[in-house]
């Protein structure tokens, strides 16, 4: 239905879109000091976690989900999360047609503020 609706070269389009644009967050990631990738990033998919350094691993699982319960009661995004190699981190599937650039820097951003003031 969706092809019929939108047309196969508007869907190539948005979801070539979404991809840039996890290479995207993946980019603000890497730059921060405070945060880093948990693995690499699967074409729409950017698995992360706030990290300022010398807290373990149980502490940090902790802080990520305090800094994902923050930030989805807030409304200001709506990740995921998903545990790898008994890490808790944050997950962004990227699909929705109306996310832009600008999105991904105000998350980063506000992840980057909950997660200084709760540690």
């Amino acid at each position: 239905m969706s092809i019929f609706e939108e047309g196969l070269a508007r869907l190539v389009r948005m979801m070539a879109r979404n991809i840039d644009q996890a290479a995207y967050l993946g980019e603000l990631i890497e730059a921060e000091e405070y945060l880093e990738l948990s693995a690499p990033i699967g074409l729409d998919i950017v698995c992360f976690r706030y990290n300022p350094a010398g807290l373990d691993t149980e502490a940090l699982n902790h802080l990520n989900k305090s800094i994902l319960v923050e930030l989805q009661q807030s409304g200001i995004a709506a990740p995921s999360y998903t545990t790898l190699n008994g890490e808790y981190c944050l997950r962004v599937a990227i699909s929705n047609h109306r996310s832009r650039f600008e999105d991904f820097d105000l998350v980063v951003g506000e992840i980057l503020k909950i997660g200084k003031r709760i540690t």
